[in-house]
């Protein structure tokens, strides 16, 4: 019984997946400021970096692993930061 009850989280935040994606990558095309573009973009990559780690610690959810989901969301949005280190300016416009 509780190897179909976990089977059935993993799919069901497996599932979640591709649909916040599609769902997500369609918010973020209909941004017009680039500065909403950017965050709404940063923010899609947040929630599947989240919800990902769920899917991987789906047969243990407890606080730890919910903290470690906001980390892994956090960490992924951080990511982004390294194009603006990299191009010397917080500027969104191409040069």
């Amino acid at each position: 019984m509780l190897n179909g009850i976990l089977t059935a989280r993993y799919l069901c935040v497996s599932a979640l997946l591709p649909i916040l994606c599609v769902c997500g990558d369609t918010y973020v095309r209909r941004r017009v400021s680039l500065w909403s573009h950017a965050g709404s973009d940063s923010a899609v990559h947040a929630a599947v970096a989240s919800l990902a780690w769920l899917a991987v610690t789906a047969d243990h959810v407890t606080l730890l692993t919910v903290l470690q989901s906001a980390l892994c969301g956090l960490l992924s949005s951080a990511v982004d930061l390294d194009h603006f280190v990299a191009a010397g300016s917080l500027s969104l416009q191409v040069r």
